[in-house]
Protein backbone atom coordinates (compact mmCIF):
# COMPACT_ATOMS: atom_id res chain seq x y z
CA UNK A 1 0.00 0.00 0.00
CA UNK A 2 2.83 2.34 1.24
CA UNK A 3 3.85 1.90 -2.32
CA UNK A 4 0.96 3.88 -3.90
CA UNK A 5 1.33 7.00 -1.54
CA UNK A 6 1.35 10.58 -2.33
CA UNK A 7 2.15 13.71 -0.46
CA UNK A 8 -0.57 16.51 -1.39
CA UNK A 9 -2.87 18.94 0.11
CA UNK A 10 -5.42 20.59 -1.52
CA UNK A 11 -6.12 24.53 -1.96
CA UNK A 12 -7.74 26.03 0.79
CA UNK A 13 -11.28 26.42 -0.12
CA UNK A 14 -14.61 25.64 1.76
CA UNK A 15 -15.20 22.54 -0.32
CA UNK A 16 -11.48 21.62 -0.36
CA UNK A 17 -10.08 22.38 2.97
CA UNK A 18 -10.38 18.50 4.11
CA UNK A 19 -10.52 17.33 7.74
CA UNK A 20 -9.40 19.19 11.22
CA UNK A 21 -9.22 16.77 14.44
CA UNK A 22 -8.35 19.08 17.30
CA UNK A 23 -5.46 18.92 19.57
CA UNK A 24 -6.62 18.63 23.94
CA UNK A 25 -6.96 22.39 25.57
CA UNK A 26 -3.34 21.56 26.87
CA UNK A 27 -1.74 21.23 24.05
CA UNK A 28 -2.85 24.57 22.98
CA UNK A 29 -1.92 26.52 26.15
CA UNK A 30 1.68 24.84 25.92
CA UNK A 31 1.98 26.64 22.32
CA UNK A 32 1.48 29.81 23.86
CA UNK A 33 4.02 29.00 26.48
CA UNK A 34 6.46 27.70 23.57
CA UNK A 35 5.62 31.06 21.59
CA UNK A 36 6.27 33.37 25.17
CA UNK A 37 9.43 31.35 25.63
CA UNK A 38 11.00 32.49 22.34
CA UNK A 39 9.95 35.64 23.18
CA UNK A 40 11.75 35.50 26.32
CA UNK A 41 14.83 33.28 25.20
CA UNK A 42 15.15 33.56 22.01
CA UNK A 43 16.39 31.57 19.00
CA UNK A 44 19.96 30.30 20.31
CA UNK A 45 19.34 26.54 21.43
CA UNK A 46 15.57 27.17 21.41
CA UNK A 47 13.91 23.73 20.81
CA UNK A 48 9.53 24.38 20.42
CA UNK A 49 8.87 20.72 20.83
CA UNK A 50 10.56 20.88 24.56
CA UNK A 51 7.54 22.65 25.29
CA UNK A 52 4.52 20.98 24.47
CA UNK A 53 6.27 18.01 26.21
CA UNK A 54 5.59 19.92 29.24
CA UNK A 55 3.22 18.37 31.94
CA UNK A 56 0.86 20.39 34.76
CA UNK A 57 1.54 20.17 38.05
CA UNK A 58 -1.80 21.76 38.87
CA UNK A 59 -5.26 21.64 36.83
CA UNK A 60 -5.12 23.37 33.61
CA UNK A 61 -7.25 26.46 34.80
CA UNK A 62 -4.85 27.46 38.30
CA UNK A 63 -2.31 27.22 35.70
CA UNK A 64 -3.63 29.54 33.20
CA UNK A 65 -4.91 32.16 35.61
CA UNK A 66 -0.91 31.85 36.87
CA UNK A 67 0.48 32.31 34.02
CA UNK A 68 -2.05 35.03 32.81
CA UNK A 69 -0.82 37.51 35.38
CA UNK A 70 2.73 37.49 35.09
CA UNK A 71 4.08 40.79 34.33
CA UNK A 72 4.19 41.61 31.12
CA UNK A 73 6.57 44.32 29.33
CA UNK A 74 4.89 46.67 26.80
CA UNK A 75 5.47 44.64 23.82
CA UNK A 76 4.05 41.64 25.63
CA UNK A 77 7.14 39.36 26.84
CA UNK A 78 7.83 37.98 29.94
CA UNK A 79 11.12 38.48 31.72
CA UNK A 80 13.66 35.71 32.38
CA UNK A 81 13.67 35.49 35.52
CA UNK A 82 9.42 35.30 35.57
CA UNK A 83 8.94 32.91 33.02
CA UNK A 84 11.39 30.50 34.67
CA UNK A 85 9.83 31.18 37.72
CA UNK A 86 6.52 30.07 36.44
CA UNK A 87 7.82 26.95 34.65
CA UNK A 88 9.49 25.64 37.71
CA UNK A 89 6.48 26.07 40.37
CA UNK A 90 3.72 24.74 37.65
CA UNK A 91 4.70 22.60 34.90
CA UNK A 92 6.74 19.47 35.38
CA UNK A 93 9.72 18.39 33.28
CA UNK A 94 9.49 16.74 29.34
CA UNK A 95 11.35 13.89 30.06
CA UNK A 96 9.01 12.87 33.70
CA UNK A 97 6.06 10.90 31.79
CA UNK A 98 8.68 8.53 30.90
CA UNK A 99 10.81 6.12 33.52
CA UNK A 100 13.36 3.58 33.01
CA UNK A 101 12.59 -0.16 32.70
CA UNK A 102 14.44 -3.14 32.21
CA UNK A 103 12.87 -5.34 28.78
CA UNK A 104 11.80 -8.30 30.11
CA UNK A 105 13.96 -10.15 27.16
CA UNK A 106 16.79 -8.55 27.24
CA UNK A 107 19.72 -10.60 27.53
CA UNK A 108 23.66 -9.48 26.90
CA UNK A 109 24.65 -11.96 24.24
CA UNK A 110 21.28 -13.49 22.97
CA UNK A 111 21.70 -17.16 21.72
CA UNK A 112 22.80 -17.22 17.88
CA UNK A 113 23.37 -13.24 18.17
CA UNK A 114 23.96 -12.91 14.25
CA UNK A 115 25.26 -16.55 13.56
CA UNK A 116 26.15 -15.51 9.81
CA UNK A 117 28.41 -12.79 10.71
CA UNK A 118 32.05 -14.07 11.25
CA UNK A 119 34.40 -11.40 12.03
CA UNK A 120 34.83 -10.80 15.76
CA UNK A 121 35.24 -7.15 15.07
CA UNK A 122 32.20 -6.70 13.58
CA UNK A 123 30.31 -9.34 16.07
CA UNK A 124 31.50 -7.36 18.85
CA UNK A 125 30.46 -3.81 17.95
CA UNK A 126 26.75 -5.37 16.80
CA UNK A 127 26.77 -6.40 20.66
CA UNK A 128 27.36 -3.12 21.83
CA UNK A 129 24.61 -1.67 19.26
CA UNK A 130 22.05 -4.13 20.94
CA UNK A 131 22.93 -2.98 24.29
CA UNK A 132 21.42 0.20 23.68
CA UNK A 133 18.10 -1.51 24.17
CA UNK A 134 18.60 -1.27 27.79
CA UNK A 135 19.16 2.96 27.67
CA UNK A 136 16.42 3.44 25.22
CA UNK A 137 13.75 1.33 26.81
CA UNK A 138 10.75 3.05 28.93
CA UNK A 139 7.42 2.63 30.33
CA UNK A 140 4.48 5.09 31.06
CA UNK A 141 4.73 6.85 34.29
CA UNK A 142 2.19 6.29 36.52
CA UNK A 143 1.70 9.92 36.96
CA UNK A 144 0.04 9.91 33.39
CA UNK A 145 -2.20 7.11 34.71
CA UNK A 146 -3.47 8.32 37.15
CA UNK A 147 -3.85 12.12 35.83
CA UNK A 148 -3.94 11.41 31.47
CA UNK A 149 -4.73 14.79 31.16
CA UNK A 150 -2.10 16.73 33.09
CA UNK A 151 0.37 15.39 30.24
CA UNK A 152 0.36 15.20 26.36
CA UNK A 153 2.14 11.87 26.42
CA UNK A 154 -0.73 9.44 25.59
CA UNK A 155 -0.83 6.56 28.24
CA UNK A 156 0.03 3.32 26.37
CA UNK A 157 -0.13 -0.09 28.50
CA UNK A 158 3.46 -1.61 27.62
CA UNK A 159 6.76 -1.00 27.32
CA UNK A 160 8.13 0.92 24.71
CA UNK A 161 11.48 1.76 23.21
CA UNK A 162 12.13 5.52 22.13
CA UNK A 163 14.29 7.20 19.56
CA UNK A 164 16.44 8.90 21.90
CA UNK A 165 17.09 12.48 22.33
CA UNK A 166 14.79 15.34 22.45
CA UNK A 167 12.09 12.09 21.04
CA UNK A 168 10.91 10.67 24.04
CA UNK A 169 7.95 8.78 22.72
CA UNK A 170 6.89 6.34 20.49
CA UNK A 171 6.73 7.27 16.45
CA UNK A 172 4.45 4.78 14.38
CA UNK A 173 7.07 4.21 11.49
CA UNK A 174 10.61 4.34 13.42
CA UNK A 175 8.68 1.20 15.31
CA UNK A 176 8.96 -0.39 11.97
CA UNK A 177 12.65 -0.15 12.34
CA UNK A 178 12.76 -0.93 16.30
CA UNK A 179 10.87 -4.07 15.31
CA UNK A 180 13.24 -5.22 13.01
CA UNK A 181 16.46 -4.82 15.43
CA UNK A 182 14.56 -6.35 18.47
CA UNK A 183 13.99 -9.06 16.24
CA UNK A 184 17.84 -9.38 15.19
CA UNK A 185 18.25 -9.24 19.22
CA UNK A 186 15.62 -12.10 19.78
CA UNK A 187 13.56 -9.81 21.80
CA UNK A 188 10.05 -10.91 20.39
CA UNK A 189 8.19 -9.79 23.73
CA UNK A 190 9.32 -6.49 23.53
CA UNK A 191 9.21 -6.30 20.42
CA UNK A 192 5.18 -7.72 20.47
CA UNK A 193 4.18 -5.29 22.93
CA UNK A 194 5.06 -2.44 20.58
CA UNK A 195 2.39 -4.27 18.24
CA UNK A 196 -0.05 -4.19 20.64
CA UNK A 197 0.29 -0.63 21.74
CA UNK A 198 -0.05 0.57 17.97
CA UNK A 199 -2.81 -1.34 17.65
CA UNK A 200 -4.36 0.39 20.84
CA UNK A 201 -4.04 3.45 19.14
CA UNK A 202 -6.53 1.89 15.90
CA UNK A 203 -8.88 1.25 18.88
CA UNK A 204 -8.88 4.76 20.53
CA UNK A 205 -8.46 7.22 17.33
CA UNK A 206 -8.84 4.80 13.90
CA UNK A 207 -5.58 4.91 13.11
CA UNK A 208 -2.32 4.39 14.40
CA UNK A 209 -0.91 8.37 14.99
CA UNK A 210 2.77 9.75 14.19
CA UNK A 211 3.60 9.32 17.55
CA UNK A 212 1.97 9.17 20.77
CA UNK A 213 1.20 12.91 22.12
CA UNK A 214 -1.76 14.78 22.09
CA UNK A 215 -0.32 17.28 19.44
CA UNK A 216 -0.27 14.08 16.66
CA UNK A 217 -3.77 13.03 16.68
CA UNK A 218 -4.21 14.59 13.33
CA UNK A 219 -1.91 12.67 11.38
CA UNK A 220 -0.45 9.27 10.88
CA UNK A 221 2.86 7.90 9.16
CA UNK A 222 3.63 5.34 6.84
CA UNK A 223 1.83 2.52 7.22
CA UNK A 224 3.86 -0.35 8.46
CA UNK A 225 2.01 -2.06 11.30
CA UNK A 226 1.04 -5.13 8.76
CA UNK A 227 4.85 -5.58 7.93
CA UNK A 228 5.37 -5.27 11.62
CA UNK A 229 2.74 -8.38 12.12
CA UNK A 230 4.32 -10.20 9.62
CA UNK A 231 7.83 -10.05 10.76
CA UNK A 232 7.12 -10.72 13.81
CA UNK A 233 4.72 -14.13 13.23
CA UNK A 234 7.55 -15.35 10.43
CA UNK A 235 10.11 -15.34 13.68
CA UNK A 236 8.15 -16.23 15.88
CA UNK A 237 5.47 -18.50 14.39
CA UNK A 238 2.41 -16.24 16.82
CA UNK A 239 -0.61 -16.76 15.36
CA UNK A 240 -2.01 -15.15 18.10
CA UNK A 241 -0.77 -11.93 17.26
CA UNK A 242 -1.97 -12.12 13.96
CA UNK A 243 -5.41 -12.78 15.50
CA UNK A 244 -5.65 -9.79 17.29
CA UNK A 245 -3.86 -7.68 15.03
CA UNK A 246 -5.91 -8.57 12.29
CA UNK A 247 -9.11 -6.37 12.99
CA UNK A 248 -7.29 -3.31 13.44
CA UNK A 249 -5.67 -3.74 10.17
CA UNK A 250 -8.27 -4.17 8.60
CA UNK A 251 -9.39 -0.50 10.25
CA UNK A 252 -6.72 1.06 9.42
CA UNK A 253 -6.75 -0.43 5.66
CA UNK A 254 -10.16 1.70 5.67
CA UNK A 255 -8.48 4.44 6.71
CA UNK A 256 -6.37 5.08 4.27
CA UNK A 257 -8.38 3.69 1.52
CA UNK A 258 -11.27 6.08 2.82
CA UNK A 259 -11.79 10.49 2.56
CA UNK A 260 -9.00 12.60 2.08
CA UNK A 261 -7.02 9.67 2.01
CA UNK A 262 -8.29 8.31 -0.82
CA UNK A 263 -7.62 9.57 -4.83
CA UNK A 264 -8.51 8.16 -8.19
CA UNK A 265 -6.59 9.27 -11.29
CA UNK A 266 -6.82 8.04 -14.75
CA UNK A 267 -3.80 7.37 -16.84
CA UNK A 268 -3.60 8.54 -20.32
CA UNK A 269 -5.23 5.22 -21.58
CA UNK A 270 -8.64 6.20 -19.65
CA UNK A 271 -8.09 3.71 -17.00
CA UNK A 272 -8.32 4.78 -13.30
CA UNK A 273 -6.19 3.53 -10.46
CA UNK A 274 -6.83 4.60 -7.22
CA UNK A 275 -4.15 5.99 -4.89
CA UNK A 276 -3.15 6.21 -1.54
CA UNK A 277 -2.41 9.45 -0.11
CA UNK A 278 -0.81 11.35 3.17
CA UNK A 279 -2.94 14.31 4.02
CA UNK A 280 -3.06 15.40 7.98
CA UNK A 281 -6.09 16.10 9.26
CA UNK A 282 -4.87 19.80 10.14
CA UNK A 283 -4.61 23.30 8.95
CA UNK A 284 -2.96 25.06 11.70
CA UNK A 285 1.35 25.18 12.63
CA UNK A 286 2.29 21.42 13.94
CA UNK A 287 2.51 22.13 17.94
CA UNK A 288 5.50 20.78 18.50
CA UNK A 289 7.08 23.66 15.62
CA UNK A 290 4.24 25.99 16.28
CA UNK A 291 6.77 28.91 16.65
CA UNK A 292 8.62 27.37 13.26
CA UNK A 293 5.87 26.71 11.26
CA UNK A 294 4.71 30.49 11.55
CA UNK A 295 7.81 32.17 10.61
CA UNK A 296 7.44 30.02 7.76
CA UNK A 297 4.17 30.75 6.92
CA UNK A 298 5.12 34.60 7.65
CA UNK A 299 6.32 34.47 3.97
CA UNK A 300 2.70 34.55 2.89
CA UNK A 301 0.45 37.18 2.68
CA UNK A 302 -2.98 35.55 2.72
CA UNK A 303 -4.49 33.71 5.32
CA UNK A 304 -5.56 30.56 2.87
CA UNK A 305 -1.98 30.23 1.63
CA UNK A 306 -0.98 29.86 5.16
CA UNK A 307 -3.77 27.49 6.06
CA UNK A 308 -2.66 25.34 3.08
CA UNK A 309 1.07 25.28 3.82
CA UNK A 310 0.14 24.44 7.65
CA UNK A 311 -1.31 21.19 5.90
CA UNK A 312 1.29 20.44 3.65
CA UNK A 313 3.72 21.05 6.47
CA UNK A 314 1.43 18.32 8.49
CA UNK A 315 0.97 16.47 5.37
CA UNK A 316 4.61 16.07 4.54
CA UNK A 317 5.43 15.05 8.25
CA UNK A 318 2.77 12.35 7.87
CA UNK A 319 5.13 10.89 5.44
CA UNK A 320 7.73 10.60 7.53
CA UNK A 321 9.58 12.03 5.12
CA UNK A 322 12.13 14.43 7.48
CA UNK A 323 12.55 17.82 6.78
CA UNK A 324 15.70 18.32 5.36
CA UNK A 325 17.75 20.92 3.21
CA UNK A 326 19.19 18.41 1.34
CA UNK A 327 16.21 18.91 -1.03
CA UNK A 328 17.84 22.68 -1.44
CA UNK A 329 20.59 23.55 -3.64
CA UNK A 330 22.88 25.64 -1.93
CA UNK A 331 21.64 25.27 0.57
CA UNK A 332 24.01 24.17 4.37
CA UNK A 333 22.79 20.31 5.45
CA UNK A 334 20.79 20.79 8.36
CA UNK A 335 18.34 18.20 9.45
CA UNK A 336 14.89 18.77 11.00
CA UNK A 337 12.75 16.13 11.50
CA UNK A 338 9.13 16.10 12.68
Amino acid sequence: MSSNFIVTADACTPKHSGPVVPTTPLVTFLERIQETALQTYGHKGFDPKLYVDLSLKQNLSTTVEAFEKLPRTENGSVSVEELSGFVEKYLGGAAEDLVYVLPVDFVDEPQDFLSNVKSPEVKAWALEVHKLWKNLSRKVSGRVLEKPDFYTLLPLKNPVMIPGSRFREVYYWDSYWVIRGLLASKMYETAKGIVYNLISLIDDYGHVLNGARAYYTNRSQPPLLSSMVTDIYNRTGDKDLVIKSLPALLKEHDFWNSGMHKVIIQDSQGTNHTLNRYYAMWNQPRPESSTTDEETASKLSNKCAKTQLYRELASAAESGWDFSTRWMSGAKSVISRQ
